[in-house]
């Protein structure tokens, strides 16, 4: 395939399912014997379309990219899932129908990477195609909010099927997008509705309101499940493995990979600490407040005063209501031991909350001392002082999360 062809189409559809991911100036040469898809090293993918093709573009981010373990989807497999779709189209592509083609490109990548042999791309596709033309509707003036799930279950060839109910106005509201979803089989039969329980295990990696369709996609003996949610904000998500591991807002599908977003925070050593933050990220980005925290380095205890203006912010020293009032909802626990609903709620609060490396919390809806000559937003500015400290993570409200780090001023981490 022509590299300039393949560059454009990449920056368009590829790189945008990585956040802080760019493809490098210069390709790099490639024999007929080179893999179409290959780690370059922790922080690069190179990938060609043909095996004839002499070069391979290179993906690179800061950030090091999942090694394939256990049947998490590690993001080499979202590129291999790029080279598939691509491959048979690569001729008609350098023709006037390639719009036509490219137009729907990014939803039939997210279906291969989340298949495989025993589970239909084009059941997954059909599910999607579904939920996004939901996204744009609405039920009795207010927009709708679904779910579905596939599993290893074959129907008889009689049972309805997902796309005959779809077609029906009813189906959209038999399912909350919460806790209660709609089953099929991977041949898109219909199974049942499934009121899932609540209140048991939560799964990490995943917004707190779709925890238990998260819990949901646990293997259904060794065998995958796979489930799809469309919130009234109009995104898909998308579930496997106990994990959300694609995500649809204003358009543009994501990627997430958490084991190594949790390792790049760097800061604080403990990972319960690093966990809980990341958990607290994702529930205030899909549940649309913002948020701006920071996390105190030992060595920068200090320095706290110097970035947190007043006193009353402090949660253990302050004497205002809002000070007070904290302290008695965490009481001795620690911020990786709050239940998820109240970390959610004080992050909500307008200000920064601040933790210690502990997980200790020492200010919640503080105002920062923010540098002269700031031209970035308030969260943004507020996110990079509290770097200084040790990480400073911004989380805004059309739900992006980038964090930093002490210099360089360049993100240490982007999601969505």
């Amino acid at each position: 395939m022509d590299e300039v062809l393949l560059r454009e189409i990449s920056q368009e559809y590829l790189i945008p399912f990585f956040s802080g991911a760019r493809l490098e100036d210069k390709p790099e040469q490639s024999s007929p014997w080179d893999g179409t898809v290959a780690f370059r090293g922790p922080i690069s993918i190179a990938f060609k379309v043909a095996k004839r093709d002499n070069y391979r573009l290179v993906l690179t981010r800061s950030q090091p990219f999942a090694q394939a373990t256990g049947t998490t989807v590690p993001e080499i497999s979202v590129v291999q899932a790029f080279v598939d779709v691509i491959a048979p189209m690569a001729e008609a592509l350098a023709t006037p129908l390639k719009q036509d083609l490219l137009s729907t490109f990014a939803r039939r990548i997210v279906a291969k990477a989340m298949s495989s042999a025993d589970e239909r791309e084009s059941t997954i596709l059909s599910g999607i195609d579904k939920l996004a033309r939901w996204s744009g509707r609405q039920y009795e003036g207010s927009p709708i909010s679904a779910s579905i799930g596939f599993r290893h279950r074959p129907q008889d060839v009689n049972a309805p099927t997902l796309d005959e109910i779809s077609t029906h106005d009813f189906s959209a509201v038999l399912s909350n997008g919460h806790d209660t979803l709609l089953e099929f089989d991977f041949s898109g039969r219909f199974i049942s509705h499934n009121a899932l329980p609540t209140g048991g295990n939560i799964p990490p990696y995943c917004p707190f309101r779709q925890a238990a369709i998260a819990e949901w996609t646990a293997n259904d003996e060794h065998r995958r499940r796979v489930a799809l949610c469309l919130n009234r904000g109009g995104e898909i998500l998308v579930f496997r493995d106990r994990q959300m591991l694609f995500s649809r807002r204003s358009g543009r599908w994501s990627f997430l990979t958490h084991e190594p977003v949790i390792t790049q925070m760097g800061t604080p050593q403990d990972k319960s600490v690093r966990r809980a933050v990341y958990e607290t990220c994702l529930d205030a980005s899909f549940a649309r407040t913002g948020a701006c925290i920071g996390v105190v380095s030992s060595n920068h205890m200090a320095s706290l005063p110097r970035i947190v203006v007043n006193e009353d912010d402090r949660v253990h020293m302050g004497k205002s209501v809002k000070a007070k009032s904290v302290a008695k909802m965490v009481g001795t626990l620690k911020f990786q031991q709050l239940d998820r609903r109240l970390r959610q709620e004080l992050v909500a609060i307008d200000g920064a909350t601040v933790l210690s490396h502990e997980g200790d919390l020492l200010a919640v809806g503080a105002i920062l001392r923010i540098p002269g000559g700031s031209t970035s937003g308030g969260r943004l500015a507020a996110a990079k002082a509290l770097s200084s400290l040790g990480l400073g993570i911004k989380v805004s409200q059309d739900g992006g999360i980038t964090g930093y780090r002490p210099a360089p001023n360049e993100p240490a981490l982007q999601i969505m």
